[in-house]
């Protein structure tokens, strides 16, 4: 009996070790799922902010060009250009207001950077991963817009309307690949699939009418 009861209180030690160990394995398990969900948020996140820098850069060359731009055709561009990058703007943050994120949003009429945006509460530590080095590329991007508008700016007539296309031209081929990617990557993700299949269209529209105004003023 004596031998029993020892046999049993190994195996109670036993039963309770190996719950111990399951409840530990599924803690680890959970906050390791939770991780990953949350990095795969901030990534979105993330990406959701280079297009809504895009827009912003878009939309202050646009304002340059309606202001210094001496070419008609090429202030109604600029006036088209702000439109429809406001309006990608604006479903942008509908969406992430939608989805509980914010987005990175910077005045870049200054040297103010931006910071990344933000994601939801849960899943911290893997929402939290690389936002150091996520929001250093984000100030250097806006650093490197603003010495290119500034450059822009010093130019004038012909010499300014060319450069305000070529920049634009590679910008929205920017925008085409961004889109591309986030066609691929969340495609799961029907508000994001549909924002993103309106936003190619507008783009292409965009360089063809750059293709136009070259004709126009010359190249």
């Amino acid at each position: 009996m004596r031998t029993n009861r020892m046999l049993c209180g190994v195996g109670l030690v036993v039963a309770l070790g190996l719950g111990a160990g399951c409840a530990h394995d599924e803690a680890k398990y959970a906050r390791t799922q939770g991780e990953k969900v949350g990095q795969a948020f901030a990534e979105k996140v993330r990406f959701a902010d280079q297009l809504a820098l895009l827009d912003q850069e878009q939309i202050a060359l646009g304002r340059l060009a309606v202001e210094r731009s001496s070419h008609p055709e090429v202030r109604r561009f600029a006036q088209l250009l702000i439109r429809d990058h406001e309006n990608h703007l604006n479903d942008l943050r509908a969406l992430a207001e939608g989805q509980a994120f914010s987005l990175a949003l910077v005045d870049l009429n200054t040297q103010d950077t931006a910071t990344g945006g933000a994601g939801w509460e849960g899943a911290e530590k893997g929402a939290h991963k690389g936002v150091k080095a996520y929001d250093k590329k984000v100030d250097k991007q806006v650093r490197a817009f603003v010495e290119r508008r500034d450059e822009l700016a010093s130019l004038g007539g012909a010499d300014f309307d060319q450069a305000f296309l070529d920049q634009v031209n590679e910008d929205q081929e920017r925008g085409k690949k961004l889109v591309a990617e986030g066609l691929d990557d969340y495609r799961g993700d029907t508000s994001l699939a549909l924002l993103l299949g309106r936003t190619a269209p507008v783009l292409q529209s965009h360089q063809r009418q750059i293709d136009t105004l070259k004709g126009f003023i010359g190249d």
